[in-house]
């Protein structure tokens, strides 16, 4: 759980050439270790012995930074309360059978499902079993595979009773020439045909009805085919029209949460200056995250205004095929949250369970990197006391999907302005300048320590800002260390990106909006996201299905569903409709303009986060949609203490920001 560290060491008293002998016990008392939970604690470590202070340090990275997945705690976590007998399993053949697939004579009658990737030969990231049209043989799925990045070609995600379908993909290799595939053109073709009586679209219907959506911002797309890929050429994709959404990718999301999370730091760190000095109480979270610019709101609406546009679309009958970049982050969360609204079953437990196995799992989200579970020693630094800290956000340009224009609006629509590639440059520009300002002023703060006759750093070398970690003698090259400053993080460590949490945090603002829909609570949710960092479980280890395979992780870890099985009132939603949901109202729409901090994930408890948006808190929105529905108690008291079993006891917990000295 641990997301990063900063050792801060208190100020030397002299040159003395052991470390306990440097530092006084009142300055060795300056020093600290503050530590980043993934799941928002922060914890701050004081010890008067300085030298066991700098072991914590070294041990507390050593365990967090490991080598490979089965070094994690799920491959050695055994529990007697988790039920894997009482755990969802997630057939992808009784999936395909509920939704109609394959079933003569109704909606999905024009598909079938392949088995083409059972030995994974024709995508690495895509599950084993697959629903095509029944018209495209394996063979024209192996050509239109080419033109996919990573042959993330377009399969069935979703079949509505309608018949209209969800489709997802990743992005075509156009490139500059403007490359095109026929295969990939007749897929989709075909795609768009299965819901026609014939399975063939008719010759002459010049309609543009059925949509591709394209996550990305326009400038994104079109900046891509310089390296070979790109999006639709919409002259070749009868019966369709293209949107793009302008959700931005990893690397902006990450550095919106890592300014949330400075923003959380900071607001602690006053708060408790304050306390200590006896002054009233400093300004609350809300301010400092309101000038942190950390924009997570605008996020969110940004991928609920595309959810809401893919529901629409569906429940009116029209075919939708979703992509990003490669089609594993942005993708999956469209896909997911608008089957969530489509189709009541998702919004049960169970549902809700094969949702995430299906559109998450076994689509290839990679979760060992976009949540970090090897550890990143990049985020464990050294620092004196009396150093600014360095904010975990940049502004640098990541790669070339990396922000190029400006960020679309929450109502969508292409974007405006300058030339692209004009644009492109400024952002480039000002972004390389951004990053060797960066390295220019973190190589100055620490030039103090880049000493290694410090006993400090004779004595733990792995912690020395230039140190290289020696290579692996079986990889048969030479282990040497190379002094040097580093512009940037690993690569790894720009692979990490907060995709699977904002998912949650959309469900959840769904299930405000909707509270009587949803079978489960809160705690539900909850659980999930600490678990989706905490290693403690399979289901959000690994980054596809033939990495998952290849070491057993299905027979030799436990699942998270398990746990529900267990206990499963734990998680129910005492409001919930049930089958009186599922006949009042089968879809629902988001309302990207009423989103809210999720505070209990942030385990933030200022009163201002009820106040940021409107209904004000959640109670409310309740009460009020009780109100307009005869069949629901309306009751206030009662049903202001229903949605969540987490207690005053359990938050309170949560939203500590913990001091320990020693």
């Amino acid at each position: 759980m641990i997301h990063s560290a900063v050792l801060v060491r208190p100020p030397r008293r002299d040159s003395d050439d052991n470390i306990q002998a440097v530092y006084t016990e009142e300055r060795a008392l300056e020093g600290s270790i503050r530590i980043r939970c993934h799941h928002f604690l922060f914890v701050t470590l004081r010890c008067t012995d300085i030298r066991r202070l700098y072991d914590v340090f070294a041990t507390v990275k050593h365990l967090a930074c490991v080598g490979s997945l089965e070094q994690l705690y799920a491959f050695d976590y055994r529990s007697d309360t988790a039920d894997d007998a009482k755990a969802v399993e997630y057939d992808a053949h009784a999936e395909f059978r509920r939704m109609g697939v394959g079933v003569a004579g109704g909606v999905g009658q024009h598909w079938r499902v392949s088995e083409i990737n059972r030995e994974f030969q024709l995508c690495a990231t895509y599950p084993p079993v697959v629903a095509i049209p029944a018209r495209i043989s394996d063979t024209t799925l192996t050509y239109a595979a080419r033109y996919r990045s990573k042959a993330r070609l377009p399969v069935l995600s979703y079949l509505h009773p309608n018949g209209a379908s969800m489709t997802r993909s990743s992005q075509p290799m156009v490139g500059l020439k403007q490359a095109r595939s026929v295969q990939d053109e007749k897929l989709v073709e075909a795609i768009v045909a299965t819901s026609e009586p014939t399975g063939m679209v008719p010759r002459f219907r010049n309609e543009r009805n059925n949509i591709i959506i394209d996550a990305r911002p326009t400038t994104n797309a079109v900046v891509n085919r310089a390296i070979g890929a790109g999006s639709e050429n919409m002259d070749h994709y009868r019966q369709c029209r293209k949107v793009y959404l302008g959700i931005d990718n990893i690397h902006v999301m990450r550095d919106a949460l890592n300014r949330l999370a400075d923003a959380a730091v900071d607001a602690a760190d006053v708060s408790a200056t304050a306390s200590d000095l006896g002054n009233a109480e400093p300004a609350g979270m809300m301010a400092r995250i309101q000038s942190s610019r950390s924009s997570w709101l605008s996020h969110l609406q940004n991928i609920l205004v595309g959810v809401k546009t893919i529901v629409e679309a569906i429940d009116a009958g029209h075919h939708v095929l979703v992509h990003c970049s490669d089609g594993w982050d942005r993708t999956a969360q469209l896909t997911s949250l608008a089957q969530l609204c489509l189709d009541p079953y998702y919004r049960t437990i169970e549902g809700f369970a094969v949702l995430v196995e299906k559109e998450w799992v076994s689509f290839g989200h990679q979760f060992t990197l976009r949540n970090g579970h090897l550890g990143h020693p990049d985020r464990f630094t050294v620092v004196r006391a009396g150093r600014k800290r360095v904010p975990e956000h940049s502004e640098d340009i990541e790669d070339i999907d990396r922000d190029v224009g400006e960020t679309e609006s929450a109502d969508d629509g292409p974007q405006t302005g300058s030339s692209i590639f004009g644009r492109f440059a400024t952002r480039a520009f000002r972004g390389v300048q951004s990053r060797i300002s960066s390295a220019i002023q973190t190589a100055s703060d620490n030039l103090d320590d880049i000493d290694y006759t410090d006993p400090f750093f004779a004595e733990y070398p792995e912690l020395h800002p230039d140190y290289v970690r020696p290579v692996d003698p079986s990889t048969g090259t030479n282990a040497q260390q190379k002094r040097g400053f580093r512009l940037g993080r690993t690569k790894h460590d720009r692979e990490t990106s907060p995709v699977f949490q904002q998912f949650l945090d959309c469900v959840y603002q769904l299930w405000v909006q909707h509270p009587t829909m949803f079978e489960f609570n809160e705690r539900f949710l909850l659980d999930l996201f600490y678990h989706g960092h905490a290693a403690q479980f399979g289901t959000f280890l690994g980054n596809n299905m033939q990495e998952r395979t290849a070491i057993q992780m299905q027979e030799r870890t436990q699942r998270v569903w398990s746990v529900v099985g267990h206990d499963p009132q734990l998680y129910r939603n005492a409001v919930y409709l049930g089958d009186e949901a599922k006949r009042e109202q089968r879809v629902i729409l988001p309302e990207p303009r009423f989103v809210q901090y999720w505070s209990a994930m942030f385990s933030c408890h200022d009163p201002a986060f009820a106040k940021c948006t409107e209904p004000a808190t959640r109670d409310e929105l309740i009460v009020e949609t009780a109100s307009n529905d005869p069949t629901v108690r309306t009751d206030p008291d009662e049903l202001a203490v229903k949605p969540t079993n987490l207690t005053d006891s359990d938050l309170a917990l949560s939203s500590n920001v913990w001091s320990l000295d020693a």
